[in-house]
């Protein structure tokens, strides 16, 4: 075999094996990436039962579509803020449960869709407890640096949710 020909194929098999460790590592990584932003879903579930410290980053930047003040437009906050808006829904609501999910990775990038359901006991938004049960879905898309989320971009059923509460009977009288 011509020196020539045995450089191509050693070149060849090289550049393989290259691309197949990088479609690996690749994959490996967003694995990892999914299984992080699924950590933040469970933290929002659970309330308090995982310290939001190991998942997000000490700059983290919530982008949340509306608070959860109706009237309010888009807002950023901080991990300090989201937090408290973890204490106050599950003071509201209890038995959260989260019924579906999906995910799908790329780059640094996850976004998470999920259906949660809970139990309404508590005041939340100026609204009395129910005791209803209300399911709502939201989407997420989280930004992840050195295996800790540093930015999310969420968007929920707030209208649904909302309704469930009877807190939007208004719509309701078309």
């Amino acid at each position: 075999m011509s020196k020539l020909v045995f450089s191509f194929i050693l070149t060849s098999a090289f550049f393989l094996f290259s691309m197949a460790h990088s479609t690996t590592a690749q994959s490996n990584n967003l694995e990892k990436n999914k299984k992080i932003a699924m950590q933040a879903v469970e933290w929002w579930l659970s309330g308090s039962d995982i310290d939001p410290k190991t998942i997000f980053s000490a700059n983290y930047v919530n982008n949340l579509d509306s608070a959860t003040n109706p009237s309010a437009g888009p807002q950023k906050r901080n991990l300090k803020e989201v937090e408290k808006e973890v204490e106050k829904f599950h003071s509201a609501f209890k038995d959260v449960k989260l019924l579906k999910i999906m995910q799908v990775a790329e780059g640094d990038l996850v976004a998470t869709h999920v259906v949660i359901r809970a139990n309404h006991v508590g005041s939340f938004m100026g609204e009395p407890p129910t005791k209803k049960t209300v399911t709502y879905d939201g989407v997420e898309f989280v930004k992840i640096e050195n295996g800790k989320i540093i930015e999310t971009w969420v968007t929920w059923d707030k209208y649904g949710f909302l309704r469930q509460m009877d807190a939007l009977e208004f719509l309701d009288k078309d």
